[in-house]
């Protein structure tokens, strides 16, 4: 197990992070897929601020083909944020077109049920009167940045109504047609859904959205166990789950960065931050795999490896230090 970066040389510091690139690079990608957005986004962070054009081209290589595909029901996972920030490098054909496409897809999706949330996959029998909490984090923040802040926040606020339990924590699913959610606290739900939520206060300060941030945090405290989270929050008798801490450490700083939470919770987030390296092997951090939406029990049993989802977080904390 590395040492914490506090203890750590600036040398030692450049090791855990090309340790953790190393183990990141190669690392197979489902275009697009939950979480994907943000791994290939933070490759090409690493490309641009560590002068390394390869982990740049290696993004581009993966995302050209998908960026001027045809229009898709899946279009909805399209990240915005990686297709932007591979243009902002180097114009990619199609990028543009894509994010608008992307936007339409999200604003026009059916409310299948009126007065409930919009249903993005309606075309899927199972899942069709379905929302999901990872949702939170692709569709109000690609909005916003494209400019439309109106319909970002409109976005974040619908689901965030929906998904946020009277305890803060979110359920990672919520049923348009029983108007009922899954009761379920998932620990890398609660990432998602804190994307979504500083996403989009990064561009409209809406008091009903750092209201929900600051419940959600709060009531994360009360859950911590060392610095780490259960796969379950409100479980202790689920396995803990790594990708929890590494999304804190990374996303608490920067929320209090903004004036969104209490600057008190930097100390959890230290926490959060020693529990996500020391967990780290040779740069990998093991996380669970994709999970659908279930009852409790079917949480506890997910087996774990390394996965994009994972990856991306460190990267981005390990980054943002190295950032002046």
């Amino acid at each position: 197990m590395p040492p914490t970066l506090d203890r750590l040389s600036q040398r030692g510091a450049d090791t855990v992070l090309g340790e953790v690139l190393d183990a990141s690079a190669s690392l197979p990608t489902t275009i697009w897929g939950f979480g994907v957005g943000g791994f290939l986004r933070a490759l090409v962070r690493a490309g641009q601020l560590l002068d390394r054009p390869d982990l740049i081209a290696e993004v581009r290589r993966r995302v050209a083909p998908a960026a001027v595909q045809a229009a898709d029901p899946a279009d909805h996972l399209i990240p915005v944020q990686v297709l932007l920030a591979l243009d902002d490098v180097e114009p990619l054909a199609g990028a543009l077109q894509t994010c608008r496409r992307w936007a339409d897809t999200v604003s026009r999706a059916p409310r299948v049920v009126a007065g409930q949330p919009r249903v993005h996959r309606p075309d899927l029998e199972r899942w069709h009167g379905t929302i999901w909490v990872d949702c939170m984090h692709t569709d109000g923040p690609g909005l916003a940045t494209l400019g439309r802040v109106e319909e970002a926040v409109a976005t974040t606020v619908e689901y965030a109504s929906a998904l946020q339990r009277d305890d803060g924590l979110f359920q990672h699913g919520f049923d348009v047609l029983s108007a009922r959610g899954n009761d379920v606290a998932w620990g890398r739900g609660q990432a998602w859904a804190m994307l979504g939520l500083v996403g989009t206060l990064h561009h409209a300060a809406v008091p009903e959205l750092r209201d929900r941030l600051e419940a959600q945090v709060v009531a994360l405290s009360r859950y911590e166990d060392g610095g780490r989270w259960h796969t379950v929050v409100d479980d202790p008798s689920s396995p803990l789950e790594n990708s929890v801490s590494a999304y804190l450490a990374w996303l608490i700083p920067r929320a209090v960065a903004a004036g969104l939470v209490d600057p008190a919770v930097q100390d959890l987030a230290g926490r959060a931050r020693t529990a996500t390296l020391e967990a780290l092997d040779h740069g990998r951090l093991a996380v669970s795999e994709a999970t659908p939406i279930a009852a409790s029990r079917a949480y506890r049993d997910r087996p774990t490896g390394v996965h994009p989802w994972g990856q991306a977080p460190v990267l981005d904390l390990l980054l943002d230090e190295r950032t002046p």
